[in-house]
């Protein structure tokens, strides 16, 4: 596990990362503009995201962040009020922790928030019915049979079905896919999206791959069709 603290009191910042230590390697940040940069630059599998920052606050870093990434974000705050809780957690937090905190509860909140956003990350396979996807061969078979599913239209199948029943944004596609400095348009995500709804129909999964109109895709093992959403 590789986590980032953005905390500008340095020794809280110390102490938060050797708790953290023990469940993986931790990287510091200081104030919220060095945060987002390290976030837009690298991939975590958590961030502990202070609210009260230098330079840009918590609620700004996590507005930028979830423009481009699906990192999961604990919020630290002295702030118990439950609007301010709702608030963090509408704007894309994972959870919103209250100081003081003990040890205990931290890594028990980071170990729940890790199994909730990364429940197939840790799989060598993903299997739905007869539907195989291989992480580690980068193949995808339906019922012993290959699937014509490669390159970077595989990536955008494998990142939407790693964070299946959730919305990904076209941006977040887009910078997971093609990279966050990449000079391709965004549009190119809608033309793999195209390649493998066409692929999948053939076999009966198309509406497992949805379209949240106007926001993004997601990948359902469940038929369901909200309003506002086209298959």
């Amino acid at each position: 596990m590789k986590a980032l603290v953005v905390e500008d009191d340095k020794a809280l910042s110390d102490m938060l990362c050797r708790m953290l230590s023990s469940i993986g390697e931790t990287e510091a940040a200081y104030d919220g503009e060095s945060g987002l940069h390290k976030m837009l630059t690298n991939d975590y599998d958590i961030v502990i995201l202070d609210i009260m920052l230098p330079k840009m606050n918590g609620e700004e870093v996590l507005r930028g962040v979830r423009r481009h990434k699906l990192t999961p974000i604990i919020i630290l705050s002295a702030i118990g009020m439950l609007e301010r809780k709702v608030e963090f957690l509408n704007l894309g937090a994972d959870d919103y922790m209250v100081k003081p905190f003990s040890r205990e509860e931290l890594l028990a909140r980071v170990q729940a928030t890790m199994r909730r956003y990364h429940r197939d990350f840790g799989a060598l396979k993903y299997k739905f019915g007869d539907f195989t996807i291989d992480y580690t061969s980068k193949m995808v078979e339906y019922n012993g049979e290959m699937l014509p599913i490669n390159g970077k239209a595989y990536e955008v199948l494998e990142t939407l079905v790693k964070n299946k029943e959730i919305i990904v944004t076209k941006q977040q596609l887009f910078d997971s896919v093609c990279g966050f400095y990449s000079d391709t348009v965004q549009s190119v995500i809608e033309v793999y999206i195209y390649r493998l709804r066409k692929i999948l129909s053939n076999i009966g999964l198309s509406e497992c791959l949805q379209t949240v109109k106007t926001i993004g895709y997601r990948w359902s093992e469940t038929d369901r069709n909200l309003a506002g959403e086209s298959k």
